[in-house]
């Protein structure tokens, strides 16, 4: 009892680290090998309806990952996300009973399947597994299901936190969520000695796309301009809502030319972006730019109010451009 209740507290802190979903899946398998003395937990999560990338932990032998092939035959662990019952599998050689990769890769000659709920949805699923046939006892069954439900807490909390900080419209950081993120951003470059810059892009005349053409179509133009950002920086570069028709684009590691470079970038691909016309005609877009380098010992306002001064600069030399703001003056 001891032990599983240690168990708890361990998953229970997990909600406390904002932990994402891989350490989710490695703690629980950990927690799982050792309180139920099972050869082996699969954590899998599930993707689009079905399990797809799984988490292993092997008593004695670490832990691993993979990811499952989408298999035309049902098997328990894709009816147990669907149906979000546990179930057990005695003979795991039974075909269609579980995936054929898993039951090759890892020996499995029994198990049992449960559904990891994180609000009110399955997901992940839960296999207990070992290499020799074995009996699934209803304590064993209750306590894993304990666990997971655990782990599914600390998922939904972070999937809360996460939509929280999600503008719904544009699907980017909000402005909320972008002032923490840049005051992180600032505290590593601080601690690290490396470089950040911040991009404040501003649709021109975007007031008159609404006017003309009605908001549902201001609103279809920020979300492409949202996902065309999104698809054009790097996956640790985060791109947030400031507010109306404006975006900000942290750029961690990047300094001088580099920071315009990646600046241009976005407003080489905006203009790509057409708003149809209820003629069935287009019009293209325009964009101003304000760009901004981070300098020891600028404060996230500060920065920011820097590269919106900057685009206020693009804005009053003829919109459609780039200004780079100047380093602060100094004490």
């Amino acid at each position: 009892m001891q032990r599983l209740l240690q168990s708890v507290e361990r998953l229970a802190r997990l909600a406390q680290r904002d932990a994402g979903l891989p350490a989710v899946q490695r703690a629980l398998g950990e927690e799982l090998v050792t309180i139920l003395g099972v050869d082996q937990a699969h954590v899998v999560a599930i993707s689009s309806g079905h399990p797809a990338y799984g988490v292993v932990v092997l008593r004695g032998a670490g832990s691993a990952e993979y990811v499952l092939r989408r298999d035309e035959v049902p098997d328990a662990l894709r009816w147990v996300a669907e149906a979000g019952q546990a179930v057990t599998i005695p003979d795991a050689s039974v075909p269609g009973a579980l995936p054929p990769q898993l039951v090759k890769a890892y020996g499995l000659q029994s198990a049992a399947v449960l559904p990891l709920h994180a609000g009110d949805a399955v997901r992940a699923v839960v296999l207990l597994g070992s290499r020799e046939p074995r009996a699934w006892d209803a304590e064993d069954l209750h306590a894993a299901s304990a666990l997971s439900d655990l782990a599914g807490s600390a998922i939904a909390l972070r999937d809360a936190r996460l939509a929280a900080a999600i503008d719904p419209l544009t699907g980017c950081l909000n402005h909320g969520a972008m002032r923490e993120r840049l005051s992180e951003e600032i505290a590593r470059a601080r601690r690290q000695g490396t470089p950040l810059a911040v991009t404040i892009l501003d649709l021109d005349d975007f007031k008159r796309v609404n006017d003309t053409y009605g908001h549902p179509t201001g609103d279809t133009l920020l979300r492409h301009v949202a996902e065309a950002l999104r698809a054009e920086y790097r996956s640790f570069d985060q791109v947030a809502r400031y507010g109306g028709d404006e975006f900000v684009v942290i750029l961690p590691n990047v300094r001088g030319p580099r920071a315009d470079i990646a600046a241009a970038r976005a407003l080489r691909v905006l203009r790509e972006i057409a708003i149809t016309r209820p003629d069935g005609g287009q019009e293209g877009i325009t964009v101003s730019c304000g760009v901004a380098e981070w300098v020891e010992p600028e404060s996230p306002a500060e920065l920011l109010e820097r590269a919106d001064k900057a685009l206020r600069g693009s804005k009053a030399a003829g919109k459609d451009g780039l200004v780079r703001a100047p380093s602060p003056a100094g004490p």
